[in-house]
């Protein structure tokens, strides 16, 4: 959600922002532990991950999101600004961050 709102933040810097779900359930110790199966492999994600950071025909794109190595649509409330607002003021309190 807080891509949406960089994306204006950013504008005319040169900064791209786009947030990335790179894979589902890799064997990572976490999924491992919880015992669920995995359906992702780490190369995959790896994958995902390198190609939006490296891609050049990506260079440009901002303010995306990207599941795995497909551009698609986040969850419907990312397109709501109070709650968008609402998590951003929710995160500056807990990291300690005085809003003005």
């Amino acid at each position: 959600m807080a891509t949406i709102d960089y994306v204006e933040e950013l504008d005319g810097t040169g900064v791209t922002v786009n947030a990335l779900h790179p894979a589902t359930l890799m064997p990572t110790t976490m999924v491992r532990e919880a015992g669920v199966t995995p359906i992702s492999t780490v190369a995959e994600g790896a994958n995902a991950t390198l190609r939006l950071i490296c891609d050049p025909s990506l260079a440009q794109t901002t303010g995306r999101y990207f599941n795995g190595t497909r551009q698609s649509h986040p969850h419907t409330q990312a397109d709501d600004p109070a709650t968008r607002r609402r998590l951003r003021e929710i995160s500056d309190t807990a990291i300690g961050l005085v809003v003005t």
